[in-house]
């Protein structure tokens, strides 16, 4: 980019936009509203293709990395764990990587840009290339992958007790809407390790040989991540069959009960009816113990085939 194009782009202003880092070799500016004018001032004065800015304004993308003629548009993918409700949030990172700046275009604040920002107010990090600035913000989108992914544990972990104990239908629930959410995970983290993977092997002079090493580190990470991702996965459908097998077991225990009281009320319903007949003799019905002989068998009745039962180990 020329003095006069970082003259130019430095006037440029619109809501959202910022500049993070201005100094010789790179100009960093991060816009917080695609549908700002400012991106299409920025897009007039760099020559950005019309189909990059559009995935700006139309989101979400997989994470994905574009070779235009003098810069690069890159995508990543950041994520946000909220665990009541429990819903996993992917949103998007836009960046337009040049030879002596770097454009990241969002919708509202990003808590990776606002990190990288809040190293450099105190000095713990430097960048001095644009490829430093890529580095350190899919660095920080990858990271934090798996705090993402400890608490999505966690709530599994809870989630498996409590379908030991007392498996309700709120769990199933749970379940369904974590199922879904990592299945968006998955998505994200494997684009974004393909664009890392592209970033590690293109020969582009907008990444620096020196920097390959550092990526090729972030890749592992998220390479860690989706392992962790497809274990999660599994658990949830082992979650998923506790609760069924659960469910079944709870089911086969009411039919038992069911059956068991049905079956020892039989024998007292056909001893009542015969001695409730209204005929004119009833045997023991001009006996004075006769109600206690029947009051007897039907006690006795009962308590022996719940004892045969037991004998049998049905119950």
């Amino acid at each position: 980019m020329s003095k006069t194009t970082s003259h130019a782009a430095r006037e440029i202003t619109g809501p959202g936009l910022r500049t993070i880092v201005d100094r010789p070799g790179l100009l960093w500016l991060d816009l917080e509203d695609p549908n700002s004018p400012a991106l299409d001032e920025m897009a007039a004065q760099y020559g950005f293709h019309e189909l990059a800015v559009e995935d700006c304004r139309h989101q979400i993308q997989l994470a994905k990395v574009d070779h235009y003629d003098g810069y690069a548009f890159i995508v990543v993918h950041t994520t946000q764990y909220t665990e009541k409700p429990c819903e996993i949030d992917i949103r998007e990172i836009d960046i337009f990587l040049g030879p002596s700046y770097l454009i990241s275009v969002h919708y509202g604040p990003s808590m990776a840009v606002n990190e990288i920002q809040r190293r450099l107010d105190t000095n713990s990090g430097r960048l001095n290339r644009p490829d430093h600035v890529l580095h350190a913000i899919v660095d920080v989108v990858v990271d934090r992958y798996l705090p993402t992914l400890d608490h999505i544990g966690d709530t599994i972990d809870e989630v498996q007790d409590t379908l030991l104990v007392d498996p309700d239908a709120s769990l199933l629930e749970t379940i369904f809407v974590l199922k879904r959410g990592l299945l968006q995970f998955r998505r994200a983290a494997t684009s974004q390790r393909e664009l890392l993977n592209s970033l590690i092997r293109d020969e582009t002079y907008l990444i620096h040989r020196d920097m390959k090493i550092y990526f090729r580190d972030v890749y592992d990470h998220a390479v860690r991540a989706l392992d962790l991702l497809e274990t999660y996965r599994d658990l949830l459908t082992g979650g998923l069959d506790i609760y069924l097998t659960q469910m079944a077991n709870r089911t086969n225990d009411v039919v038992k009960a069911l059956t068991i009281l049905a079956t020892v009320m039989l024998p007292l319903t056909v001893v009542t009816g015969y001695f409730g007949m209204n005929f004119k003799y009833i045997p023991f019905a001009d006996d004075q113990n006769g109600i206690w002989y029947t009051t007897a068998g039907l006690v006795i009745l009962p308590a022996a085939m719940l004892g045969w039962f037991k004998y049998k180990k049905w119950i």
